[in-house]
């Protein structure tokens, strides 16, 4: 997994957040601007600044950063509380990384069910502690999956004012997080029952009068696991629909007029987390997504609001 890009940077911007604390974050931020800054000062015999001489400098040249840091000093106190929401997730997360140890040889000659008749090799010395490591956290991800979600409701719960907001948080906390872990969990029995051994099954045959199939078992087990995690999170579409709707923010009439839209934007996801490009395969990705995806407007027909007010007002 890269740290690269936005994904890493949030990750990194939770582990400061973890680890340091939200008090130190921001003024960790200052000190190490306020080093970096001197130093290049020190490189022209310029004399160092003061912290309060840089903040001065800072703010004058409306300095994106310092504005940034404001605004972690004036978040501290909902830092604190994502900080203590985080602890629970991590939490969570060690607990099912433990659970998935004990039973980490069953779940790995479980996930070599599909590749039948194919040949698992190591190549590496620490291909088989990397593929261990990988398939705990994955099923510790899997695990922890309902304890994210509640926490990430709590944490937003203080931010909700509106009868209407309020009503949308009761019917998430409610009947949405059982409804995640359910279609999560039926996009992987989906993933692994059906589409990974057809997808395998080609893989293994596409050149095989040319060479025998003898596939590094890393490799193997990454394909494998991303396979069934996005095909997992692609089952969330209906969640995703309905929650839209609840909000107000999409109508019902708009998503049934958009399917044309809607099925070529399902093609390129099918194309896109598909294991192989055949046809036959696509269409087995295509055909339960797009199953979901009117699935999803008969819940958001269930649970539509109109929004009251709306200064741009997306449900027409």
């Amino acid at each position: 997994m890269s740290f690269t890009g936005i994904f890493g940077l949030v990750l990194l911007g939770i582990l400061a957040v973890s680890l340091l604390g939200p008090s130190k974050l921001p003024q960790g931020l200052e000190q190490l601007w306020l080093m970096l800054a001197n130093f290049r000062r020190s490189q022209t015999d310029v004399p160092p600044l003061s912290l309060e001489e840089a903040r001065r400098v800072w703010k004058a040249s409306e300095n994106p950063l310092y504005d940034l840091i404001q605004i972690l000093y004036g978040a501290v106190e909902h830092l604190v509380e994502l900080r203590r929401r985080i602890f629970y997730v991590l939490g969570a997360l060690l607990v099912g990384a433990i659970v998935a140890g004990i039973f980490a040889s069953r779940l790995l000659k479980l996930l070599t069910i599909p590749a039948k008749g194919v040949q698992l090799i190591v190549l590496r010395p620490t291909d088989m502690v990397w593929t261990y490591m990988e398939v705990i956290f994955s099923a510790a991800a899997v695990v922890a999956l309902p304890v994210l979600l509640y926490q990430a409701l709590l944490f937003i719960r203080p931010a909700l004012e509106t009868p209407q907001e309020i009503s949308v948080f009761r019917s998430i906390a409610i009947v949405g997080t059982p409804l995640v872990a359910f279609f999560f969990m039926l996009g992987i029995t989906f993933a692994y029952f059906i589409m990974l051994p057809f997808g395998l099954k080609y893989l293994q045959s596409f050149g095989s009068e040319l060479a025998t199939a003898n596939w590094n078992i890393r490799e193997y087990f990454s394909f494998v696991l991303a396979v069934l995690l996005w095909i997992g999170a692609a089952f969330e579409t209906p969640l995703i629909m309905a929650l839209l709707a609840r909000l107000g923010l999409v109508s019902p009439k708009a998503m049934i007029r958009q399917w044309r839209y809607a099925i070529v934007g399902i093609a390129f996801v099918a194309a896109a987390i598909t294991p192989t490009v055949d046809p036959v395969n696509m269409a087995l990705v295509m055909g339960p997504l797009v199953g979901l995806y009117f699935l999803g407007v008969i819940m958001a027909r269930a649970v539509y609001k109109p929004r009251v007010s709306s200064r741009y007002p997306l449900n027409l």
